[in-house]
C-alpha cells in the first residue's frame, strides 16, 4: 500500500489526508490535524480516514476487516490489539480476568490464528509458556499501528496456517504526515473492586488507583525530506482487584439418596448439589511497558522504499490469592429443588503468589521496489517472546468431625451458584487442626524465537491492473522454543495452625470468614525450615522441560485476470514443515534428564481460488475456495507430564497435569465463502456473507477431573477428533456523517451467528457435539460517535457481545466446561479545553456484567463466578 509506481504514487499522495488523519489526529471532533487543508473542516478528515480503509477493504482479494487506531477515539478498554479487534465482525475475546487477550475468529480456536506485524509472524509463548501458537494481543498496544487488519479468506499469497484468520498489525508511517506530530497521552485509573484491600497480599498493592501515559512522535527529516521516524512508548500501572467463588464439581443422587456416577443415570432426581464450596480473593498489580521505533527511507527520485522497526513490550504482574474451600461427603440430606444439606469431609485453605513477567521483543526489516508493471518485496525479522513466573504455593488441611453445612439453590443474585446458609459449629471453621497438604515453589520460564524471511514478486497484479497477471514468492520460518520449570516440593504435614490468622473477610456466597495463612510469618519463620521432598521435586522438574524446533518452507504462485468488472485470482501454495520435539525420558515412573528427539513432518498443496464481481452502484459480489492447515501447537507435540498449581483460567480446579501427544496430526480446513457488499455514500458498507468450514482431523484437548488427595486436579491431552465443521452467517453495517436530529454521528453495527459440530473418539466412546471449541453462537458488536461542537469534542460508546462457549472437553458430557455470554459496555467523552489540550472521561463495564464459567452437559450449570469490578480513566492529552 505505500510506495508504488510513479503513477500509483501520485494517487496516493493526493489520498494521504484520507489515509492517516485516523492516525494521528488528537481531536477527533475538531483537532489541528497534520496532514490538513486549512480550508477542509476537521470532521471531514476523519471521515476520509476511514475511507481510504473502505476503499483497501472494497479492492481487496481477500474478505478483509480493519479498523483504524484514533490516539482520541480508541477507548481505553480498546488500548490494546485484543481490544480493537473484538469490534469486527466474527471477532470475539478469550478473556483474561476484565480484559481480551487472545481473540477467536469466526469461533475457530485463537492457536488456528496467523498473526503477523508488517507481514511478520509474531514469536508467542500462549498464555502460562504452554506453548501454544495463539499470540497475546493484550500485551501489544494499539498505539503501535496505523490500522488493524483481519483476513477471513485466503489466497496462496498468505500463509495456509490459518483455519480462522490472518491479523495483520499495520504499522505507522511518518510519510502520511505533512508536518511533525507529537501527542502526548497521561491518565489515572479508578477501578472500582477493593475485595479484601491489599490484606495478606504479597505484592503491596493498593485498592483503587493507577496510572499511566503513553506517547507519539512522528516526522521527516533530510534533504525532500527522504528520511522517516515514528517512535512511541507506554506505561501503565493498573490495580485489578477481583473475588472468584465457584463449584465446579457436581453430584447426582437419586430420590433414595444414593450417590449416581451422573445425570445420564435413569435414576438420577434431577438436582445438582455442589460438591465444593470455593472461594478466593484476589489481589493483582498489572505493569505493562513497551516501546517501539520505525525509521523509514524513500531515495529520491526512486521507486524504492526500505523501513526498519523495532519493539519491545513487557508485561508484569504480581497476583497474591488467598482461597478456601469445603469439600463434602458424597452423602446429601433435605434435598430439594430448593436446597439441601451437607456433610463436611475438609477444609483448605491455600496461599499463592505470582510474579508473572512476560516479554515480546522484535526487529522487522522491509525493502520494496515498483515500477509501472513489477513490484518486489523483501521482508524480513526476528521476533522473540518470553515468559517467567515464580510462585510460592501453600495449602493447609483440616479434617473436622461431626461438621455439616446447608445450602440454597442458586438465583439471579448469586450469579446461578448454590450457596452456604450456615455451619452447624461455625467454630470448627477456624478452631479445627489443620496440617500442611501442600508446599511448593515453582519457577516456570519458556522463550520463543522465530526468524520469518519472504520474498515477493508480482508482476500485473495490483488492484487497478488489467488483464493477466501473477504474484510469486517464497516464505522461510524458524521456529525455536524452550520451556523449562524447576520445582522445590517440600514434605508435608506439619500442624499449621500457628500460622493462620482470621482476616475478617467474608466471602460472597459464604457464612462466616476463614483462616488464612499468615504469609509473611510463614516466609519468614517456617518456609526456611521446610525439609525438600527431593525425588517429587526431581520428577516434576525434569518432566517440565522441552525444546521444540520447526522449519517451514512454502512457495507460491497465484494468477490474477482482471476486467473493469471481474476479478478471478487462482493460486496453489506448498507447505513443507519439519519439526523436533525434545522430551526428557519417562520409564517406568523414573524421569531422566537425558532428552529424547522426535522427528516429524508433512507437506501438502494449498490451493485457492477466488473471485470478484462488481455491479452497478457500488455492489460487490465474492466467491472463495480455500484449503488451509492448523498446524499442532509445540506444546500439542512436545510437552511431557507437566504439573501446574497455578491460576485456572476455565475456572474451579486448584491444579492441572497437562500432556502432549506426538502423534497429533495437523488439521485440513476446506473452506467455502460467498459475501455480498454494498458501498454507498462516501463511507457507508452493509455487507452480508456466508462461509462453512470442513475440518479433518481436528485437535480437541480431551479434560477429565480427578481428585487426588483433596486436590481437585484437571488432567488435559491433546487428540484428534474424528471431523468437525462449522457454519455462519456474517452482517456489518457501518458509515460516518449520518444526520440524527441534526446532530453528526458514525454508527456501526455487525452480527455473526455460528454453527458447528464436532466428532470425537474417546476411550469413553464416540460424541457428537453441537460446537466446536471457542465457538459462541452469536457474537455481536456495535457502537456510535456524537459529534458534540457544542464543546468542541465528542461522546463514544462501543458494545460487544459473545454468547457462550466450550473451552474443554470431558470423557462425558457432564465433564464440559466453557464460559457464560458476556456484554461489555464502555464509555467515552472529550472536549478540548486549550488549542493543544484535550481533557477525556472513560467508564469500562458500564453494564457490570463479570465472567461467568460454566460446567455439565450443554453447559447448563455456572461453576464459577468473578467480579473485577468496573474501571473508570481521566486522560490529559497534549499535542
Amino acid at each position: 500500500m505505500l510506495f508504488l509506481s510513479p503513477a500509483r504514487r501520485v494517487r496516493l499522495a493526493a489520498s494521504a489526508a484520507y489515509t492517516l488523519p485516523l492516525l494521528f489526529v488528537a481531536s477527533a471532533a475538531n483537532a489541528e490535524d497534520p496532514t490538513a487543508d486549512p480550508e477542509q473542516t476537521k470532521s471531514d478528515i476523519i471521515v476520509m480516514g476511514d475511507r481510504a480503509i473502505r476503499s483497501d477493504k472494497e479492492q481487496s482479494t481477500s474478505v478483509r476487516d480493519s479498523i483504524v487506531f484514533d490516539d482520541l477515539e480508541t477507548l481505553s478498554a480498546d488500548g490494546s490489539v485484543a481490544g480493537q479487534l473484538i469490534l469486527l465482525p466474527g471477532i470475539s475475546a478469550i478473556e483474561d480476568g476484565d480484559a481480551p487477550r487472545f481473540v477467536s475468529i469466526r469461533g475457530i480456536s485463537p492457536d488456528l490464528n496467523q498473526t503477523t506485524i508488517d507481514g511478520i509472524t509474531l514469536a508467542t509463548i500462549g498464555n502460562d509458556g504452554e506453548g501454544s501458537r495463539k499470540v497475546n494481543l493484550q500485551q501489544i498496544p494499539s498505539e503501535l499501528a496505523f490500522h488493524n487488519d483481519v483476513y477471513k479468506t485466503f489466497t496462496a499469497e498468505q500463509d495456509g496456517a490459518a483455519i480462522g484468520g490472518i491479523v495483520d498489525i499495520v504499522t505507522r508511517s511518518a510519510f502520511a504526515l505533512r508536518r511533525r506530530y507529537v501527542m502526548v497521552d497521561g491518565y489515572g485509573i479508578y477501578s472500582s473492586f477493593k475485595g479484601d484491600g491489599g490484606s495478606n497480599a504479597g505484592n503491596g498493592s493498593t485498592p483503587h488507583f493507577g496510572a499511566g501515559g503513553k506517547m507519539v512522535f512522528a516526522d521527516k527529516f533530510g534533504a525532500g525530506d527522504q528520511f522517516g521516524v515514528v517512535l512511541s512508548a507506554r506505561y501503565e500501572n493498573r490495580i485489578r482487584n477481583s473475588r472468584k467463588w465457584w463449584q465446579d464439581t457436581k453430584y447426582y443422587f437419586s430420590d433414595a439418596g444414593k450417590k449416581l456416577a451422573g445425570p445420564d443415570d435413569p435414576a438420577w432426581n434431577g438436582i445438582a448439589v455442589p460438591y465444593n464450596h470455593s472461594y478466593g480473593s484476589y489481589t493483582n498489580r498489572l505493569q505493562t511497558a513497551g516501546s517501539s521505533a520505525k525509521f523509514e527511507w524513500r531515495p529520491l527520485g526512486t521507486d524504492i522504499y526500505a523501513s526498519l522497526l523495532g519493539f519491545n513490550y513487557r508485561q508484569w504482574e504480581s497476583s497474591t490469592m488467598n482461597k478456601n474451600d469445603y469439600y463434602t461427603k458424597n452423602s446429601v440430606s433435605d434435598l430439594t429443588a430448593e436446597g439441601g444439606g451437607s456433610d463436611i469431609n475438609s477444609l483448605y485453605s491455600r496461599y499463592r503468589y505470582d510474579t508473572w513477567n512476560k516479554a515480546t521483543v522484535g526487529a522487522i526489516g522491509n525493502v520494496e521496489w515498483h515500477d509501472d508493471r513489477s513490484s518486489l518485496r523483501v521482508r524480513g525479522g526476528y521476533t522473540r517472546a518470553r515468559y517467567d513466573n515464580t510462585q510460592p504455593y501453600i495449602g493447609v488441611r483440616a479434617y473436622p468431625t461431626g461438621l455439616s453445612l446447608d445450602w440454597a439453590a442458586g438465583n439471579d443474585g448469586t450469579g446461578g451458584l448454590p450457596y452456604v446458609t450456615g455451619i452447624d459449629k461455625p467454630g470448627l471453621v477456624l478452631g479445627s487442626p489443620y496440617k500442611l497438604s501442600t508446599a511448593q515453589t515453582t519457577y516456570r520460564m519458556a522463550n520463543e524465537g522465530l526468524a520469518n524471511a519472504r520474498v515477493d514478486y508480482g508482476w500485473n497484479a495490483e488492484p487497478e491492473d488489467r488483464g493477466f497477471g501473477f504474484v510469486t514468492g517464497i516464505e522461510f520460518r524458524n521456529l525455536e522454543l524452550s520451556r523449562n520449570v524447576d520445582m522445590t516440593e517440600y514434605k508435608l504435614g506439619q500442624a499449621m495452625n500457628a500460622y493462620l490468622y482470621d482476616p475478617g473477610y467474608v466471602p460472597v456466597g459464604a457464612p462466616q470468614s476463614f483462616p488464612w495463612v499468615d504469609w509473611a510469618r510463614v516466609k519468614k519463620e517456617l518456609w526456611p525450615k521446610f525439609v525438600k521432598d527431593v525425588p517429587n521435586s526431581t520428577y516434576d522438574s525434569i518432566t517440565g522441560d522441552y525444546r521444540y524446533t520447526e522449519r517451514l518452507v512454502t512457495p507460491f504462485l497465484s494468477l490474477h485476470y482482471a476486467t473493469d468488472d471481474t476479478t478471478l485470482v487462482a493460486g496453489v501454495r506448498y507447505d513443507h514443515t519439519r519439526f523436533s520435539a525434545f522430551q526428557p525420558t519417562i520409564t517406568g515412573g523414573t524421569a531422566s534428564a537425558v532428552m529424547t528427539r522426535n522427528k516429524g513432518g508433512y507437506q501438502y498443496l494449498l490451493p485457492s481460488f477466488t473471485g470478484i464481481q462488481d455491479f452497478a452502484g457500488g455492489k460487490k459480489l465474492r466467491l472463495s475456495y480455500s484449503r488451509t492447515l492448523g498446524r499442532p501447537t509445540p506444546g500439542n507435540i512436545a510437552q511431557p507430564e507437566s504439573l501446574n498449581c497455578g491460576d485456572e483460567d476455565s475456572g474451579g480446579a486448584d491444579c492441572s497435569i497437562s500432556r502432549g501427544n506426538p502423534d497429533l496430526r495437523p488439521r485440513r480446513s476446506d473452506n467455502l465463502d460467498v459475501q455480498f457488499e454494498q458501498y454507498f455514500h462516501k463511507d457507508g458498507i452493509i455487507s452480508l456473507g456466508a462461509f462453512a468450514k470442513w475440518i479433518k482431523d481436528d485437535i480437541f484437548t480431551l479434560t477429565t477431573t480427578q481428585l487426588i488427595d483433596d486436590v481437585n486436579y484437571r488432567v488435559r491431552q491433546p487428540l484428534n477428533a474424528d471431523n468437525s465443521r462449522l457454519y455462519g452467517v456474517e452482517f456489518q453495517a457501518a458509515d460516518h456523517d449520518v444526520n440524527l436530529f441534526g446532530q453528526r454521528i458514525d454508527p456501526f453495527f455487525n452480527a455473526t451467528w455460528l454453527k458447528g459440530r464436532m466428532s470425537i473418539t474417546s476411550d469413553a466412546g464416540t460424541r457428537t457435539l453441537d460446537r466446536l471449541i471457542y465457538q459462541p453462537k452469536w457474537i455481536i458488536n456495535g457502537g456510535a460517535t456524537l459529534r458534540l461542537p457544542a464543546i468542541d469534542g465528542a461522546f463514544r460508546t462501543t458494545v460487544t457481545h459473545r454468547g457462550s462457549y466450550m473451552e474443554g472437553i470431558g470423557e462425558t458430557a457432564q465433564d464440559d466446561n466453557g464460559r457464560a455470554e458476556l456484554t461489555t459496555v464502555n464509555l467515552g467523552l472529550w472536549h478540548r479545553v486549550t488549542k493543544h489540550v484535550t481533557f477525556k472521561y472513560e467508564i469500562t463495564n458500564l453494564l457490570n456484567d463479570q465472567p461467568k464459567f460454566l460446567v455439565g452437559n450443554g453447559l447448563r450449570y455456572v461453576s464459577e463466578v468473578d467480579d473485577y469490578g468496573q474501571g473508570a480513566f481521566f486522560h490529559i492529552m497534549l499535542r
